[in-house]
Parts: structure tokens; sequence; C-alpha cells
């Protein structure tokens, strides 16, 4: 809290001057008009305003956020500008948003589109089809649209719904502004600068437009980790990681529009990026292998994506439009030059050293196991969930003369998927002036690539002799052992004090040229990597081509200014081929083959969308719909094991079919002032052929065998509330004009059957909760808001039994920002991150049993926007 004071300080100094400003404009009866007359237009008033009218005019059910509305939050990125919206949520990594969900269903099943378009993914450990949108910088967005029942013009593979980011077009005037910011994180004791220009004209004639926007986003960033790894209920390893590094996001975004006699061509370009360098030492308490190992990991992590746009809006007569365009979309993931370019990988050199652990390893209610595992307490052992102990000594500590080199690791993956085209055509005939219809077609190729492996090794002590220490590492570097960033205030809201265990380390930048010099004297360990060529990590390892061709119909009727009935059809082909391999191990060896998986299917996706309005300020709304989700890209894998021994093959399944869903939305809205509104709904959810991991009998190769592979299950559902509530304070006295409160809240609840369970189980990752609360003031010239945002707990992955499921922990942060509106071209703001320092938390059946859990401090930024014109 200390480093962020100058920030707070500004702040309260903003705050101060508006309170005065305020009292001297009292004095006069035609300033209080004045300024009634700002509060209707404030900045934040004004965002929520346009957002309404949108929504409240919208032929089906939607929420939209405008670039207004997400600048009033800290929030950075596209994932985190709409975690705010009803029924939104989103994952994050190292405290940053990353996936976004909506209704609290897995956000694989939810649609995440640019322009309209799905967007090609690619991330580190992930192999669904959910977009990480932790590149996407937030300033790159005009606004946004989560469409919670689908239309038959939109894209039908969005179970939970669709978002929609929407990139700024070229301006009606000429305009320049430009934003910089510097930050401070508490957690990390660095900084962050941003940088963002805006920069867009029109011809003379208003004919030609266009825009180019750049963005940067250059941050500090640290975690405190605590993960206590299971083997069942018990822990056999405690996992103590301090992450440091320095994250990098760029974003550039193009755009160009000329005007028609009849209509407008135009252009999009999309580029961004993410870099994340990432340092991280990792000591692990191994109580069933007697050991403390010390693990010294230094990565670049890089996502790019970029994408480009043609297409034409064409008035045909005064009834009949058409719309076409066509886009080419790239999304890969690598890892950078260390240690060395031709090496680029995850890179972790390892050490250990031996030691006895104390009596209470094994220990359950007083009577030892003898199976080298701690138990917490809940489970009858000795040890808190946030206290599970290192179980040596008081005075023991790492000695650096005594820890040994263990093994090296370079785990390398590179994902690459791209849309080659993405082609789209849309036809609008107006009959009259009740009646519209819309049809159109749309197609997109699709290939992926995904590379993988994990390779250790060893010290080859039969040519170089005894394996080093780290203290003879570090003398061999030239090097002095250091202490790990952040090391003093290692997990330090937790009773034990882990970090006084630790020994020092050796810097990570030394450790490329360490890797270099040494490469020679170490040896591969064929048993314990996973590489194709050696038949390891096979599904992981495998070449996708798909296709999408969809075309629909759908009618708009309006036969009065109180109803509004939309229905339609969208007929969706997916064909798809997968290119893998499989291990065998027989008689004859063991070899790798190629394999390959074809699965098409037609998706029928019908939908009606009612929309009746009593008055100007009032919508019920119905929706009917069918939507579809793909199976993930890794459960389609070819790639298997097969074990003879066993008579046992591991394997992917591109037979897997698509998970369906019949949906039924119920909404009412009421709009009252400029910027307020209740409403309320309920939506339910039968979920056909959801998919999960099972173990069966099958056949391979002519004979019976045990597979373990993704199979489709029995039927699920959902159902949930959702409420929504904005308002000024007005209502309170003229002293509240500038006051306004907003809320929204989703309550959920869901059954599925899983093999081999007696009792009913929610879905995996669909939290029962979601809720955002928040209390702004704008009055034109100052504006500040407080914000609430929760996710309830939901279940990552099912276990045999409810003690056994593992949890992804309920998380609620708060957030503030504040803007000061100096002149009519600049203003100055505050953003201030994660207020609560709320952990991310993972637990196994209770949050007695926690598996990992982490910290990343508050986080701070303070910056000025100039608008030039």
């Amino acid at each position: 809290m200390r480093k962020l004071s100058p920030i707070a300080a500004t702040l309260l100094a903003l705050f101060s001057h508006n309170v005065l400003s305020q009292e001297a404009q009292t004095t006069n009866d035609a300033n209080e008009a004045l300024l009634d007359e700002v509060a209707t237009v404030g900045y934040m008033h004004k965002g929520v305003a346009r957002a309404l009218e949108i929504q409240k005019t919208a032929s089906s059910i939607v929420n939209v956020v405008s670039a207004d509305g997400i600048g009033k939050l800290p929030d950075r990125n596209a994932a985190e500008a709409v975690q705010r919206m009803p029924g939104v949520s989103i994952e994050r990594d190292q405290g940053e948003g990353r996936f976004v969900a909506v209704r609290g269903l897995p956000s694989q099943w939810n649609s995440t589109t640019l322009n309209g378009s799905r967007l090609p993914t690619a991330e580190e450990e992930t192999t669904s089809r959910a977009v990480a949108f932790d590149f996407f910088p937030s300033d790159m967005i005009e606004s946004v649209e989560v469409a919670k029942a689908i239309r038959p013009d939109m894209e039908g593979d969005a179970i939970g719904g669709s978002v929609n980011f929407i990139t700024r077009r070229a301006p009606e005037e000429q305009t320049l502004s430009v934003n910089v910011g510097v930050g401070d994180s508490e957690l990390a004791e660095g900084g962050s600068t941003s940088f963002n220009v805006l920069y867009g004209d029109r011809s003379d004639n208003g004919k030609f437009g266009y825009l180019v926007n750049a963005t940067m986003w250059q941050r500090d960033w640290a975690t405190d980790n605590y993960e206590p790894r299971r083997d069942g209920l018990g822990v056999h390893r405690l996992e103590l990681r301090d992450y440091v590094g320095t994250r990098t996001t760029y974003g550039l975004n193009g755009a160009a529009e000329y005007l028609l006699d009849d209509g407008l061509i135009y252009a999009k370009a999309l580029f961004g990026s993410l870099h994340d360098e990432e340092t991280h030492y990792k000591h692990r308490v191994r109580y069933d292998k007697n050991r403390v190992e010390l693990q010294h990991i230094y990565n670049e992590l890089i996502t790019e994506m970029s994408g480009f746009q043609v297409g034409g809006e064409h008035d045909l007569n005064a009834t009949t439009g058409v719309d076409w365009s066509l886009a080419t979309y790239t999304n890969k993931f690598f890892y950078g030059d260390i240690p060395n370019s031709a090496d680029g990988a995850y890179y972790v050199v390892k050490f250990k050293q031996n030691v006895e652990f104390d009596g209470d390893v094994g220990m359950v209610d007083g009577v030892n196991l003898g199976d080298g595992l701690i138990y917490n307490t809940i489970d009858g052992g000795t040890d808190p969930a946030l206290g599970i102990g290192m179980h040596l000594s008081d005075d023991w500590q790492m000695d650096p003369s005594q820890v040994v080199l263990a093994d090296v690791e370079l785990y390398d993956i590179d994902l690459k998927e791209k849309d080659k085209i993405v082609a789209e055509l849309n036809v609008t005939h107006r009959m009259g002036t009740e009646l519209e219809f819309k049809a159109g077609l749309k197609y997109r190729d699709k290939e992926r690539s995904a590379m993988f492996f994990d390779k250790f090794f060893a010290w080859n002590e039969t040519e170089f002799g005894p394996t080093p220490t780290l203290q003879q590492v570090a003398d061999d570097l030239g090097v002095g052992l250091v202490d790990q960033p952040g090391r003093e205030d290692f997990l330090s809201n937790f009773d034990i004090d882990y970090q006084r265990y630790f020994s020092t380390v050796l810097p990570v930048e030394a450790l490329k040229g360490w890797w270099d010099d040494n490469q020679h004297k170490l040896t591969l360990l064929e048993g314990d990597s996973e590489i194709p060529e050696l038949g390891g990590g096979l599904s992981r390892n495998f070449d996708l081509q798909e296709s999408h061709m969809s075309v629909y119909g759908m009618a708009t009727y309006t036969p009065s200014d109180n109803w509004t009935v939309l229905g339609g059809l969208r007929l969706t082909q997916t064909d798809t081929q997968v290119n893998g391999y499989v291990k065998v191990s027989d008689e004859n060896g063991t070899r790798v083959e190629p394999a390959e998986g074809k699965k098409d299917y037609l998706s029928v996706l019908p939908s009606l969308h009612v929309t009746y309005s009593p008055d100007e300020n009032t919508n019920y709304r119905l929706a009917l719909t069918r939507t579809f989700a793909r199976p993930d890209f890794g459960q389609l894998s070819p790639g298997a094991t097969y074990l003879e021994i066993e008579n046992e093959l591991s394997s992917g399944n591109p037979e897997l079919a698509p998970t369906y869903s019949n949906n039924l939305d119920l909404m009412y809205e009421y709009y009252f002032g400029d910027t307020g509104i209740v409403s309320l709904g309920y939506f339910y959810k039968q979920i056909i052929d959801p998919v999960f991991n099972q173990s069966y009998l099958g056949t391979y190769r002519g004979q019976t065998v045990t597979v373990t592979s993704p199979l489709n299950g029995d039927d699920a559902t959902l159902h949930g509330v959702e409420l929504a509530f904005n308002t000024k304070l007005s209502m309170l006295g003229s002293w509240a004009d500038s006051f306004g409160f907003t809320a929204n809240a989703t309550f959920m609840d869901s059954d599925m059957d899983i093999p081999g369970r007696d009792d009913k189980v929610s879905i995996s990752r669909q939290a029962d909760s979601l809720y955002n609360i928040a209390l702004y003031y704008d009055d034109g010239t100052f504006a500040a808001r407080v914000a609430v945002n929760h996710k309830g707990a939901y279940i990552e992955n099912h276990g045999s039994s409810a003690d056994y499921d593992t949890y992804y922990g309920e998380y609620t942060s708060v957030d503030a920002t504040a803007s000061y509106q100096v002149t009519d071209k600049a203003m100055i703001y505050l953003e201030l991150n994660n207020l609560s320092d709320e952990p991310l938390q993972y637990y196994t059946g209770s949050e007695a049993r926690p598996n990992q859990i982490e910290y990343y401090g508050i986080k701070g930024q303070i910056g000025i926007r100039y608008d030039f014109f």
C-alpha cells in the first residue's frame, strides 16, 4: 500500500479540487443550472446512455458497453472490458483477464468474435476453442455486444452466448487523441508504462475516412504462489513459487472506408501481441521423495494475432441491400529465444538436496500410514490449509554446497491457427414497413498445427565427473549467488516464514550462457521425456483442417410499435480432418505410426425472438434458440498410445459429436431517465451430448481393449435468473444529481450425470453466482467509480466423489477509477486494481484442502489523455 500513496494522494487532490469547485459554483444560480446541464452528459453517463439505447431498441436479448463505458473502469484488455456486464465472467492468468465466459458456462462453450467473426485460438496450455484475450488491448475497442440469445444471422456455436468485440472505425471528423500513463505494482516492486495514440480524418468531400490506433502497455508483475500437490487427499509435495516478470502488450488497429453513392467499402487491419518475460524460482518440498528441490525457470511467452478484412455495404434499390466481407486471421503462440534461438523453450534448471522429514509425514488421526504424504487437518492430519509445514528443523536451510544439479528441462509448445479465408454475404429486403427478410452465407477455411515436446537432460557423470552443485555452477559461471526477487516478503501473510528456509539462487540471465557452455555434458533422459519420435506427447502433436459453411434465412415482422417477431433458421456444415500419431507397442517392438480422424456434421439451428413493448420504456422478451459447441481441438486429436502388455489404448476421439443446447430465455426490461434500467430475466438450457473423459471397452486392431478417451455423455440442464439495475441517485435530492449506482447479478444451477457417480453434479466450470456492484460520481468535470466484481466457485474437474472434485475458488475484486477534465481537451485519470488483494484459489472438495493460492498485490496507474482535435 505504501507504494501507491502518491497515486492515492493524487486522487485525494482531484476530489478536493472538485469539491471546492462545486462549492464555488453553488454561489450563483446560473452556474448551478450549468452544472445540471453538464451532469446529463458526463463522461460516464454518456457512455451508459449510448449503450442502453442500443440495448433497448435491439430485436433480441443483448447487453452493450461502449468505448466510453470501457474507459470508465481500469480494465486494460478485451477480456476485462466485459467482466462487469450481466452474466459475463472471466478467467485470469497472473491477475489479468484471459478467457471470457457467459452465464457461468465453460469459456469454450461461448463464442468470442471480432467484428462478427470467430477468432482463431493459440494459447500455451489450452487446446480448446476459447480465445485468450490478454493480448488484445481495450483501447482498440469501439464497443462490445454480448448476445444472450443467438439470432440466425450470427454464428451459432455459442451455448452460453456470443461476445462480439467491435474495433474502431474511421471518424466523422479529424481526430487526434494521445493517452500516456505510468503506474506501480505493490507486489512486483516495479512500474508500468502505457501509451495510446489514435488519429483519424476525412477527405474534404467526406467520402474517404481513415483511422490508425496504436497502443503499448508494459508492466512489471509478480505473483506469490502456494501450491500443495496432492495424491488423493494427501500432499506429496509442496510447491512455493515466486514469479516476477515483465509483460508488454502491443496493438495496432487500422481502418479505412470510402463512401459510394449507394453505400461504402471498407478495410480493417489488426495486430495484437503479448510478450511475457518470466523469471520463476520454484521451491519444491518432496515429502514422498525425502528431498527439497530448487528450480530456476526463465522463459518468454509470446502470443501474436493479426487479421485483415475488406468489405462493403450497398443499396441495390430502395428496399434491398447487400453487405459482404472477406477476411483472414492468424493467431500463434511460441516461446522466445531462451536459452538461445535454436532451443527456445520453457527453460528449467533444477537442483535437489536430500533431507529427512519429521514424524508428522503420513500421520492421520495419530496413525502413521507410511505413505509419505502430509494431510490437512480436515482429513485428520497435522497441517492447516494455509500452513502446510516444511517438516524440517527450525534452523534448516538449503546449502548451496549440498544442493546438486538434478536435471535440465526444455518444454516447448508451438501453436499456429489460421482462418485462411472467412467469406460472408448478407442480403436484406424490406417488404413495406412491417416485414423484413434477411438471408446470407458464411464460409471459413481453417488450419491448425500443434507441436509439443518436453525434454529432460541429466549430467553425464561417466564422461564429465561428479554432478555439480549449485555453488559450483555459480563458481563456473563467475557469478555470485543472489537473493531471489521478492524473497523478503514472499507469502508474508502466511503464518509460516517459508523464505527463511530458502537458499540464494543463480541469476537466470547467467543460466542462458550455462546451457550453451554445458549442453554437450548433458544426456537426454528418454524415459522421462515426451518426444513424438519416441512416442511421447502424441495427443498434443497434430494438424487440423476444418471448414465451416453456413447458410441462413430470417424474417423480422413488426405489425405495430408494440410487437417485434424475429424468426429463422441457420444451417452449419462442419468438416474436420485431424492428422496425428499413434504409439504402438507390441511383439514387434515400439514404433510411432501416423493416424487420421475425420468428422463431418450438419447443425440445424432454428431460433425465434419475440419482443412486446407496451410503451416506449418497457420490453418483454422471449427467445427460443438452438446453439452448439464444437469439440475442443485437443479432444479431436487422433494421437494415442497403445500398450499391448496392459491391453490399454489412451487416445483422443475424432468421432466426438458436437454439444447442442436448446435454450429458453425470458427477459423484462424497464428503462427510465437517460441511464436508468431495471431488468429481470430467466434462462433454461437443455445441453445435449456434453463431453467427458471416460474409460470403456473398445476395439483396436481387431481386438477388444480398454480405451480411455473423451466421449459424449448424458444430457445436462442449466437454469438461472439474471438481474440488472442502473440509476442516477437524483431521488435523494439535488446534491445527489451526479451520483449513480449500478448492480447486476446472475444466479445459476445445473445438473449432469458423471459415469461412476451416483450423485448429480454441476456442469464443469459453471459458477453458481456472478455479481457486480458499483457506485459512481460524474458531474461532467470530475468522475469517479468504485466497483466490486464477484464470481462464485465452480468445479474445474469432477472426481470419483464430491471430496475429490477440484474447484476454482470464488473471486471478489474491488477496483476504482477517477478522472478530472482539466480542459475541454485534457483529462487526467487514475486507475486502481485489486484493492482487496484478492487471491486466486483452487482446492479439492473444500477450501480447507487447497491446491493453489496466488497473490498479485494492488496495482495502479495515473495518466493523461489529450484530445488535440
